[in-house]
């Protein structure tokens, strides 16, 4: 499920000659707890390293190198969504532990992070990286439906829409024409800067104070309002 395509990674896209695109891959098993009440972990892969030979930093986060593969993310406008597949190294058993530990890791939340290289964190390159946008990314993001394989070499898990897993009907949100459902600063917000304002959007420089208004008006101060969580269209007339 696509999350957000901005307008330069789009003019990206349809560029003849295409620069490396990354697949980042995070498995987050936070929502999920294991036999003892412990809560799972997040996972950062990347199959491959950046210039300086170690794990890619996106965003501020480290992808750490190890074999990862999906497919099957195809999409149609008739029927039921396809299935794709996450298959993942198994050879130091990282696997075999999370399938143990966290029932099979159903249920957890696999976002796959586009990127082209020329837009990651500078410490990727031995000269710093001045195109560096943290912004510039296709952030989809799937559940885990059933560990379909697992062997000693390697472990596939099979990936379904979250409102395909949860029997949610479209859309999977209230609708609110004003104000932004979105948590301020979650991967869905998006917004990573610096202070801007308070919750009633009187201008703060304490990132303590630092708080979202929720509406259109907090959107339009942090120059996110493509972001934006409600759905403006609602409340238009005709």
């Amino acid at each position: 499920m696509s999350v957000k395509i901005s307008n330069q990674f789009k003019l990206e896209l349809s560029k003849l000659e295409q620069g490396a695109l990354l697949d980042l891959y995070e498995i987050d098993l936070r929502a999920i707890t294991n036999s003892k009440g412990q809560v799972g972990d997040v996972y950062r892969f990347y199959a491959g390293t950046n210039e300086l030979k170690s794990a890619v930093i996106w965003q501020g986060k480290a992808y750490q190198p190890y074999p990862i593969q999906a497919s099957g993310f195809d999409k149609s406008g008739q029927g039921p969504s396809n299935r794709p597949t996450l298959s993942i190294s198994n050879l130091f058993g990282i696997v075999t532990g999370i399938a143990s530990s966290f029932d099979e890791a159903v249920g957890a939340v696999v976002r796959r992070r586009r990127v082209y290289m020329h837009y990651l964190d500078a410490v990727n390159f031995k000269d710093g990286n001045k195109q560096a946008d943290p912004t510039q990314e296709i952030l989809s993001y799937y559940i885990i439906e059933q560990l379909s394989s697992l062997k000693h070499d390697v472990a596939t898990f099979t990936l379904a829409l979250p409102t395909e897993t949860d029997n949610a009907l479209l859309p999977a949100r209230v609708i609110m024409a004003d104000t932004c459902t979105w948590v301020y600063r979650s991967v869905e917000c998006g917004y990573t800067g610096k202070a801007v304002a308070d919750e009633k959007d009187q201008p703060t420089t304490d990132i303590n104070k630092d708080k979202c208004s929720q509406c259109m008006t907090g959107c339009n101060l942090r120059e996110n309002t493509r972001n934006f969580g409600g759905f403006v269209s609602v409340n238009k007339v005709g």
